[in-house]
Order: structure tokens, then sequence, then C-alpha cells
């Protein structure tokens, strides 16, 4: 085997091997670059991204629906912005300001209404999702901290309103237990991402303000969430929906750390098995992962990102002089 060969060997295999480990560490950053770098280039992301107007305000960028403000995300970022170290109050004081002048306050409630449809759902704006009604509501929590003895309890306590059993966003189970739905809408009601996170948020919420009718919607959430969690398994992987959308990797991770959080708060031995039996799926080789929980466009992107550098490395070692290297040996003086 002449030089040549062995360097395009070795190259190739440093190539695989790389790539293996960022897929198996850093898919979700390779996602995150695809989605960048497909808005860059085609003025478009490959499903969304995160832009920022000129007020500061998060922005969604959708391939399927433009640029649209997204009350979930924009209070998100604003829990990040008082959370994280080191804290933006301003930003996040400006943020949870919008979700009030942007809401729709009544007598006893108040509703963050999404202003674009969802046809994937057959959702007609303006329309709410309990999810981010639960975020909203602990971001109100959050700034009450800052400035007590304000409305902002008010405020949380009419966002509360929204997610109780009478709400369109919530669906009463058969065994007594309560769903909450991240989108009302008959084609996937039960988001399992979005359910565990209004569980969370509730619990929050409780211990903040003491709220009893709070800790008896996370009861009753928790009692559902137990009762249908089978349901989301798919063979040691994770459904985004019933039995309907196998989640991403970025959900299924999700879905390990909720587990996790909401055994922290409840532990129930359903909980553990599943946070662990997915946990070990997740810990396969992506490749592996590929065979067992197929999903096209995953196969797809793994495939394009890896046979391209190796492309890339074939044709820059074919434009090289055909003559043979030579390795000059040198010594190093110490």
């Amino acid at each position: 085997m002449n030089t040549i060969k062995r360097y395009k060997l070795f190259s190739a295999l440093v190539i695989i091997i790389l790539h293996a480990v960022l897929w198996q560490y850093g898919e979700g950053w390779i996602i995150s670059m695809g989605e960048k770098y497909s808005a860059l280039l085609t003025g478009k992301p490959l499903n969304q991204i995160q832009l920022f107007d000129y007020d500061g305000i998060p922005v969604q960028s959708y391939r399927a629906y433009g640029i649209q403000y997204n009350p979930l995300f924009i209070a998100v970022q604003a829990k990040k912005d008082f959370d994280n170290e080191p804290r933006n109050i301003k930003r996040f004081l400006k943020l949870s300001d919008w979700l009030v002048d942007n809401a729709e306050i009544g007598d006893s409630t108040l509703w963050l209404p999404y202003r674009f449809d969802l046809p994937g759902y057959n959702l007609k704006a303006p329309w709410q999702s309990g999810l981010a009604q639960s975020v909203v509501l602990t971001v109100f929590v959050r700034r009450h901290q800052i400035e007590p003895g304000g409305k902002w309890m008010e405020l949380a306590a009419k966002a509360l309103n929204t997610i109780k059993p009478e709400s369109h966003l919530v669906l009463k189970m058969e065994d007594g237990g309560l769903w909450f739905m991240e989108y009302p809408s008959s084609v996937d009601p039960y988001v399992l991402n979005g359910m565990m996170s209004v569980l969370l948020e509730l619990d929050f919420y409780y211990k903040q303000s003491g709220n009893i009718e709070a800790k008896e919607l996370f009861d009753r959430g928790f009692e559902s969430l137990v009762s249908n969690l089978d349901k989301f398994d798919y063979h040691g992987f994770s459904y985004y929906g019933i039995r309907k959308q196998k989640a991403g990797r970025n959900y299924h991770q999700k879905h390990i750390r909720q587990l996790l959080e909401l055994a922290a708060v409840k532990p129930h031995p359903k909980l553990e098995y599943y946070q662990k039996r997915w946990q070990s799926r997740d810990q396969y080789p992506v490749l592996v992962q590929l065979v067992f929980n197929p999903r096209p466009r995953r196969i797809m992107v793994f495939w394009i990102s890896l046979l391209l550098p190796l492309l890339i490395m074939w044709l820059g070692f074919s434009v090289k002089p055909k003559a043979s290297l030579r390795i000059v040996p040198f010594t190093l003086a110490l």
C-alpha cells in the first residue's frame, strides 16, 4: 500500500471516528447548526430557529409559518433570564411586561393567544396552549419575587384558572386524572414533554404560593401521566405523542430529564423504570439507534454528514500530484 493510500485510509478513519463521537454526544448541536445554516443559505430553517426583534423580544422563524411571536418561547426565555447566571433582569422585566401587554385578561382568566394558524393540528388563530399558560404562570411568580405586593400573584392565579378541569386545555380522563394539552386538538392532544412540563410548572407554583388547587391539579395530572406512560414507549425509545410521532433525540433526552425531575418531586416506580429504560437506549451508538428507531430525516442527515466530509477528503487527495511523498526525518534539538 503506497503512502497516498495510507493517508486516505487514515483520514477516512479519523473522519468516521470524529463523526461517530459528534453524533453520540453532540447530535443536538449538529441539528442546531443545520437549522442555522439552512436559514443562512436558503432564508428558511429546516424547522425553526429563535431570533430576536429590534426590542429584544424572541421571535420564532418557522419554515412553514414565517416569523411569529410564540408566547411559550417568550415565557421560556424570561425564565432563563431570571434563573440562569448571570441573570438578565432587564430583559426578564421586558419579557414579563410583554406577556401582560399581549394577554387577554378577564375577571378570572388570563390567556396568551397564538396569533398564527397551526394547520398540522387543525388549530386556527387565536388559539391557546396549556403548556404556554403554565410557563407564563411561573414567570409571573418570578416577577412577584422582584416586586412583591403587586399585581403579579393575581395575574398568576388568573393564568392558573385556564388550566383547571373545566378549561378546553384540559382533558378529563376516565380514571379521574387530568391531561394538560400542549395543543388542544384531536390530532395529537397527548404530548408527553408538554404534559410533564405543565406538572413541573404546577409544582413550582405550589411551592412558591402554597395554592392547594395547584397541588390538586398536579396530583391528578401525575396520576394520568403514570397511567399512560406505557403508551409512550417505542422499544425503549419514546414517542412525542401517544403512539404517533417518534421523539427526536432532543425530545427523547428531554423526556429522560423530565422523568428525573418529576421523580424528585414525587417518586414512582414507573418513572424510574422508563427513565432508566430510555436512558439506556439513548446510550446506544447512534448507528444502532438508527436501526432500532428508524426516522427517515435523521437517517438522511446522519449519512449526508458522514459522506460529505469523506467526499471532500477524497477530492482533496485526488487533486494532489501523483508523485509519492517523501517523509523527511528530523530531530528536535533540546
